[in-house]
């Protein structure tokens, strides 16, 4: 629900369906929202109406985002904009706050995101106007206390109850501020810490005191002081608004946790640069809580697939001991002619008729059908080694695959950890699908997360091979085919999977993406994992994830990674 400070809404998309909907959502929590199609209505808009808030895509024709935003902050200087895109292209996060855009959203939009962040402006804006109230009243009341002065044998009570409620405001600012539900540092131009709040004396463990006075690149806080004194540097060099996300920092209990930071420039009365404010947010529960979903979600996929490794490995164990049986019993054979042969050969050596013995060796042979077994046994053998191949294949594939994630990205072969995954997956994809490989053997490692780049590659084979089963059912009369390819694109590695499946409907192509949507049946998989792939790729590698789909042919995805 809307708090006051933001009321009117102005939504620019050249997609008119995203508008509608973020309009229709803003619009039940009692926003007035209107939407557009282009920079220039846009504009128009503002010029005959008053808006407090413009979120626009960055990507239309004529004026893109960034330049909206802009033209903007130089006509309409008091309304607050925020960018929205699915891809960024040539830009990045800063470009989009060096225009002047507060926040970013990133496509496919979570509306309970956009809510969040419109709800934390409107916390914003109304923070600052009650300081800046505050401020003003305190200077007016500084004010009346010097006519007071002038006055001070005539008025000496006045001035006594003017102190006591200038004591009383500068109370309740500070208790105000003391109560906001978030780290709250205020530091000088010259680095000094203003004001500590309590959350900031709980959180890093240094009580105000301790604090007060003292330059911030002094106090021994256990964070990443580096990045904290660029941040600082840079809002207060050029008056602009800096976030820091993930910032690890050490927890009273001695334990690592992390923080996100946002440094806003702010203004003394006299609309000259005073400093800045630190607000900062404790996410350690929440990332932890991010990591068990994952883990979670890897665990499933394991578990999942447990039954088809079993039957996987199953089938080269039982012929390699139906062989194992034959070559028993075919030693038993030979080795009763080769007896036969030591007698032989004592009786040549003793110059004794060899006649009888060598029509008993005969028998023997024609009993045992040896030019059988000479023909059975090497291929028995070959057979036998090609099945021990495969299990250990199978076995060092899914220990690969199940081989527990690290925190840190570390460089890996793409290529091998992709096959090490086809593999585990096998039992999924071979009675529907065949899958055909074509990967550039020149490409260098990549840094990644490597226990959650193998659940992207897993999640995408298990669809592919789901869309094509629900095209072709058990795959008894005819199968499909799933194509896995990686190349090097520039500074990026690009990794293609097809599938000839049924194709993605149109009508849900721009929500696939979504956290909570799915089109499978309940008990075929979590219905997760588009969402958690779009997750690890674009927020935790920051790579791109897109799709190509023709209705009743079958579907690309195309991750890229940057190298």
């Amino acid at each position: 629900m809307k708090t006051g400070e933001i009321e009117k809404i102005l939504i620019v998309d050249d997609e008119e369906s995203i508008g509608i909907i973020v309009k229709s959502f803003l619009q039940r929590l009692d926003y007035f929202c209107q939407s557009v199609t282009s920079a220039s209505e846009a504009l128009e808009m503002l010029g005959e109406d008053h808006f407090d808030l413009v979120i626009s895509d960055i990507r239309m024709n004529g004026l893109n985002g960034l330049e909206l935003v802009g033209e903007i902050r130089r006509r309409f200087p008091r309304v607050a904009t925020m960018i929205m895109s699915g891809f960024m292209g040539d830009h990045s996060y800063s470009d989009v706050i060096k225009a002047g855009a507060v926040d970013f959203i990133a496509k496919p939009l979570s509306l309970e995101e956009l809510q969040a962040k419109i709800v934390r402006l409107d916390g914003e804006r109304r923070i600052f106007r009650e300081l800046k109230e505050a401020n003003q009243k305190i200077g007016l009341s500084l004010t009346e206390m010097t006519k007071v002065n002038e006055r001070l044998t005539m008025e000496i009570a006045e001035r006594g109850q003017m102190q006591a409620e200038l004591s009383d405001a500068h109370r309740e600012i500070e208790a105000f501020l003391y109560s906001i539900p978030c780290i709250l540092i205020e530091v000088s131009t010259d680095g000094t810490i203003k004001r500590w709040n309590t959350l900031a004396e709980s959180i890093l463990r240094i009580n105000a005191e301790e604090s007060l006075g003292k330059k911030i690149s002094e106090c021994p806080i256990a964070w990443e002081s580096e990045k904290i004194n660029e941040a600082i540097h840079l809002c207060g060099a050029k008056h602009l608004s800096k976030r820091l996300n993930e910032v690890r920092f050490t927890r009273g209990n001695g334990m690592d946790g992390m923080l996100d930071l946002i440094f806003n420039p702010v203004d003394d009365v006299m609309s000259q640069r005073a400093g800045l404010i630190i607000l900062g947010t404790d996410i350690t529960d929440y990332k932890l809580m991010e990591r068990q979903l994952a883990q979670s979600q890897k665990l499933e996929s394991i578990g999942q697939l447990a039954a088809g490794i079993a039957h996987e490995i199953n089938t080269p164990t039982q012929y390699v001991a139906d062989n194992t049986r034959f070559l028993d019993s075919a030693f038993g054979s030979l080795e009763r002619v080769h007896l036969l042969y030591d007698q032989l050969l004592c009786g040549l050596r003793a110059k004794n008729p060899a006649e009888p013995l060598i029509q008993t060796i005969a028998e023997a042979q024609e009993q045992i059908d040896f030019d059988f077994l000479r023909q059975e046994i090497p291929g028995a053998i070959h057979q036998s080694l090609e099945g021990i191949d495969r299990i250990t294949r199978i076995v060092r594939s899914m220990k690969e695959f199940s081989h527990p994630g690290t925190e840190e990205k570390t460089g890996i072969d793409i290529n091998k950890a992709i096959e090490n995954t086809i593999t585990v997956a096998r039992n999924e994809w071979k009675y529907v699908a065949s899958v055909s490989r074509d990967f550039d053997p020149a490409l260098p490692p990549v840094h990644c997360l490597p226990g959650e780049f193998n659940q992207v590659i897993l999640n995408m084979i298990i669809n592919s091979s789901h869309a094509i089963a629900d095209k072709v059912g058990d795959g008894s009369r005819q199968k499909g085919s799933i194509g896995v390819s990686t190349r090097r694109d520039g500074d990026f590695v690009e990794i293609r999977i097809s599938d000839d499946g049924n194709g993605i409907r149109e009508d849900i192509r721009s929500r696939i993406f979504d956290p909570f949507f799915t089109t499978k049946d309940v008990g075929r998989g979590t219905g997760q994992g588009l969402a958690i792939s779009h997750s690890v790729i674009v927020k935790k590698h920051g790579g791109t994830i897109d799709f190509e789909s023709k209705l009743g042919e079958g579907t690309t995805f195309i991750i890229k990674l940057p190298i």
